[in-house]
């Protein structure tokens, strides 16, 4: 709907065209989507009616003034507004909802709730993802102005309000709405200033519950002294009066509001072209900077880069490039050749259980879950070793005392058999054999357990083997493919030269671009009447100036590469499997045995009971 006072007035319908002409162009490239999307919104804007963005804290009345503005309960009082809400006209009352990724669907007003309750799984889901909704409403205010309903201001993580500063772009005035008792905070104040920096001054709706002058004249007398500087102007309404007066149908009521002063002040103001086109030509003027910036970092990206890049080493070398290729990929074939010789060769040297391990912790193409419960059986054997040999050396360590203190006693016996006690000894020996005893059923318990997982390990062990010996070799079948690949590459190099040469062409729009901002939009900007100062057009016009200086001459790239000038492709030869025999694992029974102590013998109690006769 194009409002009929619009921005598109005699004196800008020219500029407003030439807008749409560009954007035709810019939309082309699939690279500068976002930029080519806000030029899509600043031309919609332009051909909007006169758009007013309401501000303000959870329950300072936004959503109620609108309604009462519009005449209608439209949005659900009392609920937060959770996402941003565009209310104009529409002669077929819908709704329109833009998702994040620009995609935009329709729906019938009763589902209006969906994008405002919070207690529906859909309604959340929908709002996860969208970007803002339009509700167009027959309603004759709306004919001439866009109400903007934003959510509301709230803290960020750094404690500052947050507010959406294209919504304060796209706006051609902001309305905050402030509880008349309400004294601004500090992070108020630093949005106010923030607004006011991006060439906007609020108008100020002060709600009361109940409408009275001298109240409204106080409070605003006392904001002025803080911040009044940044207001436009100080408007006093009590929505629940005019609220109350649209249920009563109590027109004095109304009056008493003050809503119709400020529906008269809309109106007024949506007749006012000049702020419009301020409001539109400083947008501009931030698109061709968002522009300029886009266009500067085309040819330092990706794909651009690439194939501007490919296809000047192409044209400055032509032949030269094909040794280059070549001599990377025979750098890459001597890898993939380290990588073989290395693999065919990793069990030449293998001769023990332990070394074995060793090779399977660090190779990634032996793990698998057969291989694992094998190497899970190996370790929990030598684990097992570890412990018998330990406890081993403890129990002949003790042994060696004991034995010791054994033979103490004996010549003692020999000595003096008739006339010394002997028992304390005795029953000291007798505590310590009984402790190597113990030593020795914990040596015997280990023992056999070493023996039924040597037992377990040996049956699985030649299995094992072979599917070990199996997979290395589906590895070095591996390298050997990707070494065959490499080759297999080279041969669709023709191809790339073609896809390169095609992905340029992608950005010959933006060479369009360049001189139809030269040649139709800079003498239109020179010519016009538009709202820009001196310094504001010289700036426009130098940016002009730059992003016709950035090079995409690919026909310079082009012009002196032929399929037929492009040398056939170097052969490179893959002989790994002659050079490098595969040594397979070949473990013996022997190899994987470990060699432990026998289990020690048991003490016999009654030797040492004997020293007593």
């Amino acid at each position: 709907m194009i409002g009929k006072n619009s921005f598109l007035t005699k004196s800008n319908n020219g500029f407003t065209e030439k807008l749409k002409t560009l954007s035709s162009k810019v939309e082309k490239n699939a690279y500068i989507k976002y930029t080519s999307n806000k030029l899509k919104q600043l031309i919609e804007d332009a051909e909007s009616p006169y758009i007013v963005l309401f501000i303000g804290k959870e329950k300072a009345g936004k959503t109620s003034l609108i309604n009462a503005l519009i005449g209608r309960n439209i949005l659900p009082e009392g609920n937060r507004t959770h996402v941003n809400t565009l209310i104009r006209y529409g002669k077929k009352e819908r709704i329109k909802a833009i998702f994040v990724d620009g995609t935009i669907v329709h729906f019938d007003m009763k589902h209006l709730h969906l994008f405002i309750d919070t207690n529906t799984l859909v309604g959340d889901i929908l709002r996860k993802y969208l970007s803002y909704i339009e509700i167009y409403i027959d309603c004759e205010i709306l004919k001439n102005v866009i109400f903007i309903d934003s959510a509301p201001l709230e803290a960020g993580q750094k404690g500052d309000l947050y507010i959406s500063e294209t919504l304060i772009q796209r706006a051609d005035d902001v309305f905050w709405v402030l509880n008349y008792d309400t004294v601004l905070l500090q992070e108020e104040l630093d949005q106010l200033k923030k607004i006011h920096q991006m060439g906007k001054k609020p108008f100020f709706i002060l709600n009361t519950s109940k409408y009275e002058d001298k109240i409204i004249e106080d409070f605003i007398a006392s904001e002025k002294k803080r911040y009044g500087d940044f207001v436009e102007e100080f408007i006093g309404v009590s929505i629940q009066q005019a609220m109350e007066a649209k249920k009563s149908h109590n027109m004095q009521l109304y009056i008493d509001s003050h809503i119709n002063v400020l529906h008269t002040k809309i109106n007024h103001l949506s007749k006012q072209n000049i702020k419009r086109a301020k409001n539109i030509a400083f947008r501009f003027k931030q698109w061709i900077e968002l522009f300029e910036r886009e266009v500067k970092l085309i040819p330092e990206r990706e794909p651009y880069l690439s194939a501007a890049n490919y296809m000047k080493n192409l044209a400055a070398f032509n032949n030269t490039i094909e040794r280059s290729s070549y001599e990377r990929d025979l750098k890459i074939l001597s890898e993939y050749e380290k990588e073989y010789a290395h693999i065919s060769q990793i069990f030449k040297n293998i001769q023990t259980l332990y070394q074995l391990l060793q090779v399977l912790e660090f190779e990634k193409y032996l793990k698998d879950d057969r291989v694992d419960l094998f190497v899970t059986l190996a370790i929990k054997y030598h684990e097992k070793v570890r412990e018998y040999r330990k406890l081993h050396s403890e129990y002949m360590l003790e042994y060696q005392y004991f034995e010791k203190q054994e033979k103490k006693l004996l010549r003692k016996k020999f000595v003096k058999p008739l006339i010394q006690d002997n028992s304390n000894e005795i029953n000291l020996l007798l505590k310590k054999a009984e402790h190597l005893n113990q030593l020795q059923c914990k040596c015997k318990d280990a023992y056999n357990s070493i023996k039924r997982l040597e037992l377990d390990l040996l049956n699985d062990l030649y299995n094992t083997q072979d599917h070990i010996n199996d997979l290395t070799q589906q590895q070095l079948e591996k390298i050997m493919n990707k070494a065959y690949l490499l080759n297999s590459n080279r041969k669709k190099q023709q191809r790339n030269i073609e896809k390169y040469v095609n992905k340029l062409n992608e950005f010959q729009c933006i060479r369009e671009i360049q001189e139809f901002l030269q040649q139709e939009m800079k003498p239109l900007l020179e010519n016009e009447s538009l709202p820009y100062s001196q310094e504001e057009l010289h700036h426009v016009l130098s940016t002009i100036d730059h992003i016709s200086n950035v090079d995409f001459s690919t026909e310079a790239l082009l012009s002196n590469i032929t399929i037929d000038s492009i040398e056939q492709n170097l052969t490179i030869s893959v002989d790994f499997e002659e050079k490098y025999s595969f040594y397979p694992l070949n473990l013996t029974e022997s190899d994987i045995v470990s060699e432990i102590p026998p289990i020690p013998m048991a003490i016999d109690f009654q030797q040492i009971l004997n020293f007593d006769h």
